[in-house]
């Protein structure tokens, strides 16, 4: 078997390295256009149950990424000088780019070709080719596009903006915070990803961000990396409170809105589509790079055990197609409530954590048995 895969990100890199373990006479070759340092983004968070699943489907890939985790067990709320803990959740994360090295290595024991810096051949070509095409080259995948109305694909790019950063303050929770400024409020999403590092998102409604007057898209100066040198500097102030005399760092930092993909049909003929191709998932449940490794993990398996590949292709979907959409409906109510945060602003610290711990619905009032602790003033309250 011959497998052609466009995108060497967690999803791409993983199946290459799986399929090789799985199917020894196959042969796996992954094209991916960045080169291995040009990683985007920096902490990738794993839910404790995300973490069992893998465990129990890949040890060996566990044991592999665990080594390099990061854990905390809380969920922290930052709101009004006030921050309300939620514990007990229990959360990991890994860097992005010690994750894409893990799988590199991996694919490099199994067998699986790698090529950086280099653009994936057209698709008509690689499907003459190969036996499977895989595309898992992102939310904004080349190799989809060619098939777009085959696939029945629907793009909706959120109103909201959002950028992604890091920064030194080592955060150890999950940390959501507010930010009421003079022309909206702004919210950040924080977690520690490394010694030292966390990962930093903001995000605000359109109205909000223009009206503090951020530039768009390559308007704004850059810094080296070609990050939104204004952005880093603004927010640093927004959220000084929390950051406590702490940088923010970009890595091709911009503005940016979110694309909620969806596709009717996830195959067609020889070709798969696998990860953001085919599902995106809002940051705010964190669930990305889960989802990736999860669509790898079942093609390979389902390559290995079918007869043919359109058997293999129609037991993939419909073996994650439930589990994604479940997913992405917890995510688009997520999103939407971050989308519409204005709603909530004004009640009081612990009234409004509960609602944005349980905006998804993935946690549910009674779910929330742990202690909150009001930071300022150093009493205890119950949230349930």
């Amino acid at each position: 078997m011959r497998i052609a895969i466009a995108g060497g990100g967690p999803g791409g890199l993983y199946l290459a390295a799986r399929v090789r373990h799985l199917i020894a006479d196959s042969e796996v070759t992954v094209w991916e256009r960045n080169h291995p340092g040009d990683t985007f983004g920096f902490g990738v968070v794993f839910s404790q149950a995300a973490l069992n699943g893998i465990r129990e489907a890949d040890p060996e890939l566990h044991a592999d990424i665990a080594a390099h985790f990061v854990h905390w067990p809380d969920i922290a709320v930052r709101y009004r000088d006030e921050i309300v803990i939620s514990s007990g959740h229990g959360f990991a994360a890994i860097g992005r780019k010690e994750l894409l090295r893990l799988l590199r290595e991996r694919c490099r024991k199994a067998g699986a070709s790698v090529l950086f810096g280099v653009q994936a051949p057209p698709l008509d070509r690689l499907v003459a080719e190969f036996d499977l095409v895989v595309c898992a080259d992102g939310a904004h995948s080349q190799t989809r596009a060619r098939h777009r109305e085959v696939f029945g694909t629907e793009l909706d790019p959120r109103t909201s903006r959002y950028i992604w950063l890091a920064t030194d303050k080592p955060f150890d929770a999950l940390t959501f915070l507010i930010a009421e400024t003079p022309y909206g409020p702004l919210h950040g999403h924080a977690y520690p990803f490394d010694t030292g590092r966390s990962t930093f998102i903001a995000e605000a409604d359109e109205r909000t961000w223009r009206a503090a007057g951020f530039p768009a898209g390559d308007e704004a100066p850059p810094t080296a990396d070609g990050s939104d040198r204004w952005a880093i500097g603004r927010l640093e102030e927004i959220f000084s409170a929390a950051l406590q005399g702490h940088r923010l760092r970009g890595n091709r930092s911009r503005w940016r809105r979110f694309t909620v993909v969806r596709n009717r049909k996830w195959w067609h003929e020889n070709v798969v589509l696998l990860g953001d191709a085919a599902h995106t998932t809002h940051f705010s449940v964190g669930s990305g790079t889960k989802l990736a490794l999860e669509d790898a993990l079942s093609l390979a398996t389902c390559l290995e055990q079918c007869g043919s590949v359109p058997e293999a292709l129609a037991l993939y979907e419909a073996e994650r197609r439930s589990a994604v959409a479940a997913t992405q409906r917890a995510a688009q109510v997520s999103l939407e409530w971050f989308e519409d945060i204005g709603r909530v602003i004004g009640l009081s610290p612990s009234r409004f954590a509960l609602e944005l711990l349980t905006r998804s619905g993935r946690l549910t009032y009674s779910d929330l048995t742990a202690t909150a602790h009001a930071s300022n003033s150093d009493c205890q309250t119950e949230i349930n």
